[in-house]
């Protein structure tokens, strides 16, 4: 028997053969079905199923209700496909193509490239990604809003945390003001106690609380009251020099010696500020003298005067002075008179040293005491505050003007004194520095 082939079956016979016998063909499934996991609202799967074939760079040719049909063309490969969809499934089936080694083989059935498969595969996980795409971007978007919450939350926590550590600055900034005001405060209320103080030759202010005079009480003395004001030159006040209270008791310092009366022995009254006034004993015994000013500072005096007499000098500013004229022992009584004036001493008293005491040593008088007694306002005193006292008092004993002192700030003493007393300048102090 004989088989006779007409020659177009017979080349295409061979070419199936050919691609079968070098592997590079295989079995076409036509149809390629998905089912879905979920039910799924049709109108989301064919929004898929056209996001994923324009990324798949497929153009859709035609549609109707539940069906797509789509071309793939680039250079000499196209490829058809129709893309049926439905709730729960979708599938793709395959409708002809070009450059993919479509052909029928001898047993009649049809292959195709083994791209194709790979090619259908990557539609399917193309489809299948954009099918989550919206929930994936609403999470996203979810996350993002919840991110974007909590960076408002953060920054609104930011914010609150630096408003309360810039209102506790500012308290802070507050608290430091009311303190630097309380002691601006405080200082010039010390600097106002300080101006309505006399300024005593050679004695220091010791306060004493107990000593405080309360406002508008009235004082009585033994032996009278003495107004002085800037005309007076000569007051006499007589009385009796005795008593009983230890000054220790009155809680005065050691330099406080004597024994006193509880009542003050006389009242000086000043009306208006005294640039120098001495009161000084006149007495047979051995009299002690104790100024007291209003608001309790103490000035005490032993022997300052001629032999046992005692001598307070100085700058006294308006206000009554209680003056206490005690006993150096207890239980001894004298007649004394006491000398007010505004004359000073022309010639220093003589010293009697009776009672052998060990010599204090020799330092710089208070620039205070060396600028009155040197005849200047006592307001100058004000030139004193941070002065080194050594400079001061040569500065002021050279006669230069008591504005002067601010050369006297931060010098070492006997560069200064030495300066000074060799008549230079006191801007030249600045090289004791």
């Amino acid at each position: 028997m004989s088989l006779t082939i007409a020659p177009r079956a017979l080349i295409l016979v061979l070419a199936v053969a050919g691609a079968a016998a070098c592997g590079g063909a295989i079995p076409l499934n036509p149809t390629s079905p998905v089912l879905l996991t979920s039910e799924t609202d049709p109108t989301e799967l064919r929004a898929a199923i056209i996001r994923a074939l324009e990324a798949r760079r497929y153009t859709t040719e035609s549609e109707e209700p539940g069906a797509i049909t789509a071309r793939y063309q680039r250079g000499g490969t196209m490829l058809r496909l129709r893309f049926d969809y439905s709730a729960t499934d979708y599938r793709i089936t395959y409708l002809e193509s070009t450059g993919l080694g479509h052909a029928i083989g001898p047993d009649g059935n049809a292959v195709i490239s083994r791209r194709y498969p790979g090619w259908i595969t990557q539609l399917q996980r193309t489809i299948n990604s954009e099918m989550g795409r919206e929930a994936r971007e609403a999470e996203e978007a979810a996350e993002e809003q919840r991110n974007h919450e909590l960076a408002v939350l953060e920054e609104q926590r930011r914010r609150e945390r630096e408003q309360r550590e810039d209102e506790a600055r500012e308290r802070q900034r507050d608290r430091q003001a009311e303190i630097e005001q309380q002691r601006l405060r405080t200082e010039q209320a010390r600097a106002e106690a300080e101006a309505r103080r006399p300024i005593i030759v050679d004695h220091d202010p010791y306060v004493v609380d107990s000593m405080v005079v309360a406002p508008r009480t009235r004082i009585r003395s033994r032996f009278g009251a003495v107004q002085v004001d800037g005309r007076t030159r000569v007051r006499w006040l007589e009385g009796q020099a005795e008593g009983d209270i230890d000054s220790t008791s009155l809680g005065l310092p050691q330099s406080c010696r004597g024994y006193f009366a509880g009542t003050p022995e006389h009242i000086v009254r000043i009306r208006r500020g005294v640039d120098y006034l001495r009161l000084e004993t006149d007495a047979e015994g051995d009299p002690t003298l104790m100024l007291v000013a209003e608001d309790g500072a103490v000035y005490c005096d032993d022997d300052g005067g001629e032999g046992y007499n005692s001598r307070i000098e100085g700058s006294f500013p308006p206000g009554s002075y209680r003056v206490y004229v005690g006993s150096y022992q207890p239980n001894r009584s004298a007649a004394y008179r006491l000398l007010v004036t505004a004359e000073r001493v022309s010639a220093p008293a003589p010293r009697v040293a009776v009672r052998a005491q060990p010599a204090a040593p020799q330092g710089p008088m208070d620039c205070r005491t060396v600028l009155i007694q040197m005849g200047h306002n006592p307001v100058q005193a004000m030139h004193c505050q941070g002065a080194e006292p050594y400079c001061a008092e040569a500065l002021l004993r050279a006669g230069h003007n008591p504005a002067q002192l601010l050369h006297c700030q931060g010098v070492e003493p006997s560069c200064a004194v030495a300066s000074l007393r060799a008549g230079n300048n006191p801007a030249q102090l600045l090289h004791c520095r």
